[in-house]
């Protein structure tokens, strides 16, 4: 409570007055009279009526007292500021994110955010309208449209839960910005990440209040989990886990190896304070094919399980039946597919070259077949151009000054700084990914095209990868023996390999983050009667498959999915979080937290501050003022009839 005339105060000044009044007495003219039988009561009056004489027992003067302090206190208009209510549009945007799950304040990040969200729904006037958002995709991020009903927003945010995963940010600014079409339409965002808002979030900012949530950075993460088979000895997995340590204080962990759930072997680490540390278990193969592995911290207390465990599983080695055309000896090239253990190839002459036959993908060596692909391919060198690709040659000596980090195909492999003497100046198509740039053209690049047919279940997909220039000619570059990063040349076209395979595996890939989507390819989709997904929580999912390939896009639990067709299991993908931003527990970068922090942590901290309300109490001053004044005149009045 507070009061908007503070300056009334100086009225006590009277209280002192008032209670000197009461020691005051008059003195009356004295007159001679023959008796004062008949005004004993005033000589008892007059004994008294003398200055500063002891103050007698009264129950008046602090009654006089309190009605004082009762109209100063009036005067002086005390109030109590509350929240203004909503009368316009509000949104509410609620982080859904996996960090929600968080419970560094004694429960969930996503429990202190509902109960943000249900203060904002009681201060919703009935003239106003509120929307209910989390930060999922687009198509479900509405979870209650504008409505004044405080029951159906208040159930809205009842039902929210947690989606594995990165919060879809943009999205959800975007679509606050498309539903919030009136000028006062204000905007919550309660989250335990305020960082890095989109810059829709930017242009909405004065009308766009932000809500922290969060108070403790202690955790520890799988932030990297693989698992393959050895490159040179194919008998041999290597699984690689990769920690990361949130907290400001080491931590020490144990890594427990797991293969369906039986022990495999484990290992203790100790972490230094935001720092992370790789651990690489090397197991033998004993039939273990198909299977899942998983590796787990155990006896680890933290604010976040979830990133507690990782999965993967653990395929057959492939075999890659691999067609060369060529009409040259190429003996780098050839040497590289004769010493990869998963490699078969055979070598033709272009103009033997009829089709791909039963090979899984097909290396085109300077030349391009009149035929349309009919499988997946690698060109290199392709000097007439492709269909999709203009080209036109150039002599003019280039080196690669970009490379695309983040592909599968460049990982461990570095070609910066590599010069390519003579090389192709062409136009990739819209589908076209570059891996390797010079300032003129890509050097490499890789894409999957589209083929499209209006016959059901015709719609096909064919995966390239192309060589601007020829990557085996030491005359051309040194592509073949670039010392930049160990062994580039065979680790790039290894993983080219892998990429191409991917196309036929009937789910791409097996191993996803959470949000990622997943393919399914289906050889035969005419035949399929039944689709059914298992998920981790052990739930089923019934799917409608009616292409050669479906896009999975619902991988918003951790765990191991299990897809079954016709009641048969066709194959397993895993979903993990491996995702340090989502891990990080810490509020570094977000608003200070405000004082007078409730709900566990929670921190209010507005760019919008939405203007708060004064209730004046004067009122009940001016009434309790009244009934003291007549209570004082009763008790007056009843000692003057005594």
């Amino acid at each position: 409570m507070h009061f908007l005339n503070p300056s009334a105060f100086y009225l006590l000044a009277f209280i002192p007055i008032v209670a000197f009044l009461h020691f005051l007495k008059l003195r009356r003219q004295r007159l001679i009279v023959p008796s004062v039988m008949l005004w004993l009561e005033a000589v008892e009056d007059m004994k008294a009526n003398v200055p500063f004489q002891k103050l007698q027992n009264s129950f008046l003067l602090p009654l006089q007292i309190l009605f004082l302090l009762i109209v100063i206190a009036g005067v002086a208009r005390p109030a109590l500021r509350q929240p203004g209510a909503l009368t316009d549009q509000s949104i509410v945007i609620i982080d859904t994110s996996t960090s929600m799950l968080a419970t560094d304040s004694g429960k969930s990040r996503l429990d202190a955010a509902k109960a943000e969200a249900l203060k904002r729904i009681n201060q919703l006037d009935a003239n106003g309208n509120m929307m209910i958002m989390d930060t999922s995709p687009p198509s479900s991020n509405v979870l209650q449209a504008f409505t004044s009903d405080k029951e159906k927003l208040r159930l809205a945010v009842k039902n929210l839960s947690v989606r594995h995963g990165p919060p879809s940010l943009k999205a959800a600014f975007d679509s606050a910005q498309i539903y919030g079409n009136l000028p006062n339409t204000r905007v919550f965002f309660i989250s335990d990440n305020c960082r890095d808002l989109p810059f829709t979030a930017q242009q909405i900012s004065l009308h766009c209040q932000e809500i922290a949530l969060g108070n403790s950075i202690d955790n520890v993460g799988i932030v990297r989990f693989s698992a393959a088979r050895d490159t040179h000895q194919s008998s041999l997995y290597r699984i690689l886990v990769v920690l990361q340590n949130f907290a400001e204080s080491p931590r020490q962990v144990q890594v427990r190896l797991e293969i369906e759930g039986r022990w495999v072997d484990d290992e203790t680490v100790t972490i230094e304070p935001r720092a992370t540390k790789s651990i690489v278990f090397v197991e033998e193969d004993e039939g273990f094919d198909g299977q899942t592995i998983s590796a787990r911290l155990v006896n680890v207390d933290d604010d976040l399980a979830v990133d507690d465990a990782a999965y993967a599983i653990l395929q057959p080695p492939p075999e890659w039946k691999i067609l060369l055309v060529s009409d040259r000896e190429q003996p780098l090239l050839t040497t590289m597919l004769e010493t990869n253990p998963y490699v078969v190839f055979s070598q033709i002459r272009t103009e033997e070259y009829h089709g791909t036959a039963d090979r899984d993908f097909v290396i085109f060596d300077g030349f391009v077949p009149k035929l349309p692909l009919n499988g997946n391919a690698i060109f290199l060198n392709p000097v007439v151009g492709l269909p999709f690709m203009p080209a036109q040659s150039s002599a003019q000596s280039q080196s690669v000054i970009y490379q695309n980090q983040t592909h599968p195909v460049m990982r461990n492999v570095s070609l910066l700084g590599l010069n390519v003497r003579k090389s192709l100046i062409c136009e990739m198509p819209i589908w076209g990914i570059p891996l390797a740039e010079t300032a003129k053209s890509p050097l490499i690049w890789l894409g999957t095209q589209i083929i499209r047919s209006e016959l059901p279940h015709g719609n096909n997909t064919k995966k390239v990868i192309v060589f601007t220039f020829d990557p085996f000619d030491l005359d051309v570059s040194r592509f073949a023996l670039f010392d930049r990063s160990i062994a580039s040349a065979p680790i790039l076209l290894a993983q080219c390999f892998e990429w191409l395979d991917a196309a036929t595996a009937p789910i791409q890939p097996d191993v996803v983050k959470a949000g990622e989507p997943v393919k399914f390819h289906l050889d035969h989709p005419e035949n399929v009667v039944s689709a059914t997904l298992l998920m981790p929580d052990n739930t089923s999912k019934d799917l409608a498959i009616d292409d050669s390939t479906f896009l999975f896009t619902e991988t918003f639990q951790i765990g191991v999915y299990s897809l079954y067709i016709n009641g048969r299991p066709l194959g397993k993908f895993a979903v993990n979080l491996l995702d340090a931003a989502e891990s990080d527990l810490s509020l570094g970068g977000q608003h200070q937290a405000a004082e007078g922090v409730e709900d566990g942590g929670t921190a209010t901290v507005s760019q919008y501050e939405m203007q708060g309300v004064n209730q004046e109490l004067w009122g009940f001053a001016a009434i309790a003022a009244l009934l003291l004044l007549v209570v004082e005149w009763w008790f007056y009045h009843r000692n003057l009839r005594r």
